[in-house]
């Protein structure tokens, strides 16, 4: 699983001004009183977010939502040794996994595991995800899908902190579960953001949803460097390792998830089911019907986006999750250094997502669509080099942080031109159903490259290669964003103007000056002309 949840189509653009509206002036001075007006509001939670509720409650879940990732990281170590144990593969001197070529339940090898578990989690996500989002859209259930979806979660980490011989196989099934569970959630939560960016405005909204990310990576981190902590310091087996991390799961989210959708409020439905319409049909017609719109209407960027983007996002979510099994099987590396290589990764891709760091300076340089390219190129680059470069490596293990660091930096790399691109390309007054839209195509083919990688492991294929074909969705997405027009045909095309002004840093103040097109997660802006 990604550092930062695969669909982050949340704060989408509100409508962007552009120079020569005659009513510019009389909407700045209007906005100005609002703001003025917004800062005397009673402040809660130390004055954050000037006490509006939905973005203090959705920056708890913020740190709910992390901790599931930190989850992956420790319980997949853990299911991969003690599926080598049972197939008989754990050295009795090293207690090491020593052959993961053994097979367990019906000729699986221990080593394609994670990947079969992605794969399931990816389907059940590709299928079911429009059922639940027409749950949604059509239905006043929002918060309750998602405190149902929140009290599974927690009673799955529960559950799984009994993870041992006897039942590490059940316990895959429930990981399985989860992962879709968890998408279950997050559309719950993201259905909140565009309202959110329509009620506090497009400058401040982009202020907070940085703020968001700063929470959720900040909670990753903690949690991490916890885990990590009383593994080393006790000395404790992979297997102890996973259950003390599904603990520290398990209290994240007894104790963030509740905090945060108390505060969140019931929504009435977005759209009224038409006649003959079924509930659970509605989310297919609806993405279907989207995709033929943007096809046909929007040929210079938007279109050559999704396409880029499906196959993006599939190869980063795989590659986050085979080379747990890589840096297991092949590397050999302890639970307690895999953690602390997630650990530099998810700190490398900081920097990323700050809009005065290296993605936005070459975004300025170039353009938006240019540095997406440019960073899928070198994210396909280093896996590849990392996957050659560490087999049967006898220098060092930890030598493999720098690879862990280098991706970190990517990924930020990534997220934040692929953010920047979407709002820029985004058709004005479209933002919510195109921010469904993004969600559906961030999750559609990410179990493809996972199966591809059984394939191969099962085959008797060395893992370097399974690493390798991982990355091939980056060359395909490369592929699909060199067919689109001119950045400013892409511009006008979306009906927007090419300036970027500077994203403030406080969350409780900021100007009512020319609003920013922002990222769907709302934290990549560049601060200059592009």
């Amino acid at each position: 699983m990604k550092f930062v949840e695969p669909m982050r189509a949340g704060a989408v653009p509100v409508e962007t001004r552009e120079g020569g509206d005659p009513t510019r002036t009389a909407r700045a001075a209007s906005e100005k009183e609002e703001d003025i007006s917004d800062i005397k509001l009673p402040r809660k939670y130390c004055g954050c977010f000037l006490g509006n509720e939905v973005a203090i409650a959705y920056n708890i879940l913020g740190m709910g939502r992390g901790s599931e990732f930190v989850s992956n990281v420790y319980l997949a170590g853990s299911l991969i040794y003690l599926a080598c144990k049972e197939s008989g593969g754990v050295d009795p001197i090293t207690n090491e996994c020593d052959d993961s070529n053994l097979t367990v339940h019906g000729g699986m090898k221990p080593s394609s595991l994670i990947s079969n578990i992605a794969i399931i989690s990816g389907l059940l996500s590709a299928f079911l995800m429009p059922v639940y989002g027409a749950i949604v859209d059509y239905t006043n259930h929002r918060k309750l899908m998602g405190i149902i979806s929140m009290m599974i979660l927690a009673a799955i980490r529960c559950t799984q902190i009994a993870t041992i011989e006897n039942t590490w196989f059940p316990m895959a099934i429930l990981q399985a579960f989860a992962g879709f569970i968890y998408q279950v959630q997050n559309v719950s939560c993201y259905a909140y953001l565009p309202e959110l960016a329509r009620e506090v405005g497009q400058e401040r909204m982009n202020n907070y949803t940085a703020v968001f990310t700063q929470t959720q990576f900040g909670s990753q981190a903690v949690l991490m460097i916890m885990v990590t902590g009383i593994s080393f310091g006790l000395s404790l087996s992979t297997v102890q390792t996973a259950m003390v991390s599904q603990a520290g799961v398990f209290l994240w989210c007894v104790v963030f998830f509740p905090w945060g959708w108390k505060y969140l409020p019931a929504r009435p439905a977005r759209h009224d089911l038409k006649d003959g319409q079924w509930l659970i049909t509605a989310g297919f017609a609806q993405n279907w019907n989207k995709a033929k719109d943007i096809w046909t209407k929007h040929r210079k960027g938007l279109k050559w986006y999704f396409l880029a983007l499906i196959f993006a996002e599939a190869s980063v979510s795989t590659i986050t999750n085979v080379s747990i099994i890589y840096l297991t099987d092949v590397v050999g590396l302890s639970i307690t250094q895999i953690g602390i290589f997630f650990l530099l990764a998810l700190l490398g891709s900081i920097p990323g997502t700050n809009p005065r760091t290296y993605s936005c300076i070459i975004a300025h340089k170039t353009n938006p669509n240019t540095s997406w390219k440019l960073s899928l190129i070198f994210f396909m680059v280093t896996s590849v080099i990392g996957a050659f470069a560490f087999d049967d490596m006898k220098a060092p293990k930890e030598l493999s942080y720098i690879w862990g660091t280098s991706l970190g930096i990517l990924l930020g790399w990534f997220i934040s031109m692929e953010s920047l691109f979407f709002s820029m390309c985004l058709p004005q007054g479209q933002e919510a159903e195109m921010a469904g839209f993004f969600i559906y195509c961030s999750q559609i083919l990410t179990w493809v490259p996972a199966l591809i990688f059984t394939v191969l492991v099962q085959s008797n294929v060395h893992q370097k290669y399974g690493i390798i074909s991982t990355s091939f969705g980056f060359l395909i997405a490369l592929l699909f964003l060199s067919c689109t027009g001119t950045w400013d045909e892409i511009l006008a095309e979306a009906g927007h103007s090419n300036k970027l002004v500077p994203v403030g840093d406080d969350v409780n103040q900021v100007d009512a000056s020319d609003d920013l097109p922002t990222s769907e997660d709302g934290t990549n802006e560049c601060e200059t002309d592009l």
